[in-house]
């Protein structure tokens, strides 16, 4: 029953507490925001590279096939010679 005496007291030390327990909370909301707004920026340049390394290496494959097939005769035997 002290608990309940002392939150409706009128000394106003239960909301000066409380009103810290708020500004903790508000605080570290506000940092935890922060962080998870720079790592989103931060993974969004990393898969725009790995999109970029992924469509050139598609690319270079692509050329290797079309090249390989254009040295390819009616036979189907490669016509390069060592």
């Amino acid at each position: 029953m002290k608990f309940l005496e002392k939150l409706t007291s009128k000394k106003g030390q239960v909301s000066m507490e409380i009103g810290i327990l708020v500004a903790a909370a508000v605080a570290v909301a506000a940092i935890a925001a922060y962080f998870y707004a720079k790592n989103v920026k931060d993974s969004q340049a990393n898969v725009a590279q790995a999109a970029n390394n992924t469509a050139n290496a598609l690319a270079d494959i692509a050329n290797d096939s079309v090249e390989g097939i254009s040295s390819l005769d009616i036979t189907g035997t490669a016509t390069t010679t060592p």
